[in-house]
């Protein structure tokens, strides 16, 4: 073949750039299908985690004939283990285990569980290395504030209803993330006052003439059967998302005097121990007159707040093991319906 023929046959420089245009096309018409998709397949991946922890949950009160409590703590307690003094202001000792590490056995994790040594507190070092692992059940994939655990913050102004940030524990104390949190009903345990935070089974009179009661299924040493949902498991929420962009939370267990701290960004306040593994939906009564209730994914940014990084809403597990996507735009009594385990709401169709 003579040099002629074989320079008819190559690419002209224009021709390649024709065809790296076309390309570029092409992926620009792809890339927003690509991602999409990504996007749905994030959200299935949450929604399947929601439902296993569900049906965790379901397996757990079978076996012990109540829903697993928020966390535990022993009221009576006192003193200090491995550079953390207790009770804090809030009332919470040890052994400070929360509802993930109690269900690890029906989460088919029990090589986590037996890792450990339930008899410590769940910051003992001891349980530094089950309390670490980073489990995907409890992880958002489109949660972007962290998945690989995080130190514990503490609380130095003895002041748990508005708890500073005090920064890490020292010696530091690191738990597995979870984007995942309980329902507390509609007033925040963590924000009770020292003389009505031993026992949250107490109602707490307020000088207003309110009563503050703690009624959602999950807090402190709850012990929530399904015969105390009267509202009816598929009318009451017990998990939702909460992203780790907002603030950090654990599926481990509570520290005494651990303030929970809003990232970089948010308006918020810290909040105190329980909200660690705790959220509630407001109007708490130690606010009234002003009204708050924090819908997911409301703008406030509140710390014990659900909230995950879908802008119009978060993804809620209620009581039957059911997954309901709930619109930040709800009515907002009707979410606070839907957070207590007996208030005696009637939730029409269209709420």
């Amino acid at each position: 073949m003579c040099p002629a023929d074989r320079a008819r046959r190559a690419f002209t420089l224009i021709e390649l750039l024709v065809v790296i245009a076309i390309i570029g096309v092409l992926v620009s018409l792809l890339l927003p299908a690509v991602q999409a998709a990504r996007a749905s397949a994030r959200r299935i991946q949450c929604v399947n985690n929601l439902k296993q922890l569900g049906l965790g949950l379901a397996n757990y009160e079978s076996a012990h004939r109540a829903f697993p409590p928020a966390y535990l703590g022993d009221p009576k307690a006192s003193g200090a283990a491995f550079g953390v003094s207790y009770p804090d202001p809030n009332g919470n000792t040890l052994s400070g285990f929360a509802w993930g590490a109690l269900i690890l056995p029906q989460l088919e994790q029990a090589p986590v569980h037996a890792a450990f040594n339930f008899n410590l507190p769940c910051w003992a070092p001891d349980n530094t290395t089950a309390a670490r692992t980073k489990l995907s059940v409890f992880l958002c994939p489109s949660a972007t504030g962290g998945d690989d655990g995080f130190a514990v913050h503490r609380y130095t102004n003895g002041d748990s209803q508005a708890p500073d940030d005090g920064g890490p524990f020292s010696p530091e104390i690191r738990f597995g993330h979870s984007h995942y949190v309980t329902n507390a009903g509609v007033n925040q345990p963590w924000g009770r006052s020292p003389a009505y935070s031993s026992d949250f089974d107490v109602p707490e009179p307020l000088p207003n003439g309110l009563s503050a009661v703690i009624n959602g299924p999950f807090y402190r040493n709850s012990r929530t059967s399904i015969a105390a949902v009267a509202d009816g498991l598929s009318n009451t929420v017990f998990l939702g998302e909460r992203t780790s962009k907002l603030c950090d939370g654990t599926w481990v267990g509570v520290v005494p005097f651990a303030s929970v701290w809003p990232k970089p960004g948010w308006p918020s306040d810290p909040n105190s121990a329980g909200d660690l593994v705790g959220s509630h939906s407001g109007p708490d009564v130690h606010d009234h007159p002003q009204v708050i209730i924090h819908a997911p994914n409301h703008p406030f940014g509140h710390t014990d707040e659900m909230y995950s990084e879908d802008g119009d809403g978060s993804n809620i597990l209620m009581g039957d093991g059911s997954v309901r996507f709930i619109k930040k735009t709800i009515y907002p009594w009707t979410w606070v319906s839907l957070c207590t385990r007996n208030g005696g709401e009637v939730i029409s169709a269209d709420q």
